[in-house]
């Protein structure tokens, strides 16, 4: 976790919310982050229909000055921490402070334990940063004690054209970090498939059993070099991990695998519409967000550009 100096993490005043900010109130102090919090006031105007209007700036300074005292009580150091309160859009607020502040990590707790009438862990909120924030995002839902002892790095697909492989190296590499600061087990996951391969099973396109065989090893054999690449260039000493390489469709081993394992945190890519190479796709990066009831931290490579503007 040192790779972050610049952290930014979403306020939420909830009671079962405080060991979350107390938590990474700590480890901002442990690696010495500059650490901002952000509270997003929704634009009531507009969702009345209303002509907007700005809040005054006397109630902006008492919601600061709340934060404030709370922080405080969880240990904060306010000559250390930098409290925003912001107007809008939550996403697009939040995601704007990102680019305006430079910001490398955003953290947000998740709904709780009643996870809302969906059942869903993650809410729109968080959906919108996973999928538009430039930085990596961490979310999880508020606990008693923040601790993931059981960690999966989910590997995603050799990067094309070139590329290097800095997506997945980041992913195994903070899975990694997370692991030791729990001193815990890491099992890092990379999903293979022979691309076209139901159409090659099936009606008209179904090609020899033989030939099918054939391209399902010669893929399996690029997936393992891939894996293994991946692995080489971490460093890994002293760490239990176990890597897997399984046949199928990610969207559906990933959430199985999660559950099997008792997951508490996974750490993956993910693919806009924009599409880059490397990453999981944005439908089924969805699909296990919404699958998983563990942390998640989504990367983005370097090159990723959010849709949103200042």
């Amino acid at each position: 976790m040192q790779r972050f100096r610049k952290i930014l993490m979403v306020y939420n005043e909830s009671a079962d919310h405080q060991p979350a900010l107390a938590h990474v109130i700590a480890l901002a102090g442990q690696t010495g982050a500059h650490l901002t919090f952000v509270d997003v006031l929704e634009d009531v105007h507009l969702a009345s229909g209303a002509s907007h209007t700005a809040l005054p700036d006397d109630l902006l300074a008492l919601r600061r000055e709340d934060i404030a005292i709370n922080l405080v009580r969880l240990g904060a150091d306010l000559a250390q921490v930098e409290i925003m309160v912001l107007e809008g859009n939550p996403p697009i607020a939040i995601i704007q402070q990102v680019l305006r502040g430079g910001h490398d990590l955003v953290v947000k707790t998740a709904r709780g334990p009643d996870m809302g009438l969906s059942g869903r862990l993650f809410g729109s909120t968080a959906i919108k940063l996973m999928r538009k924030c430039p930085v990596p995002v961490w979310a999880f839902k508020p606990a008693p004690e923040i601790r993931f002892p059981r960690v999966l790095a989910a590997v995603g697909p050799p990067p094309e054209d070139g590329q290097n492989n800095r997506m997945n190296e980041d992913i195994i590499s903070l899975a990694a970090a997370f692991s030791r600061a729990a001193a815990g087990s890491l099992d890092i996951l990379h999903c293979w498939r022979l691309p076209g391969e139901s159409l090659l099973t099936s009606g008209r396109t179904r090609i020899p059993t033989e030939s099918l065989e054939t391209m399902r090893r010669l893929a399996e054999s690029r997936a393992s070099d891939h894996l293994n690449a991946s692995l080489l260039s971490q460093e890994l000493t002293g760490l239990v991990y176990q890597a897997h390489l399984l046949h199928g469709h990610v969207g559906v081993i990933l959430p199985s695998f999660i559950e099997t394992k008792s997951i508490e945190l996974v750490v993956m890519g993910s693919l806009t519409q924009a599409g880059i190479a490397g990453l999981i796709s944005g439908s089924t990066a969805e699909q296990i967000f919404h699958a998983a009831n563990c942390a998640v931290m989504v990367v983005k490579p370097p090159e990723f550009v959010s849709p949103v503007v200042l």
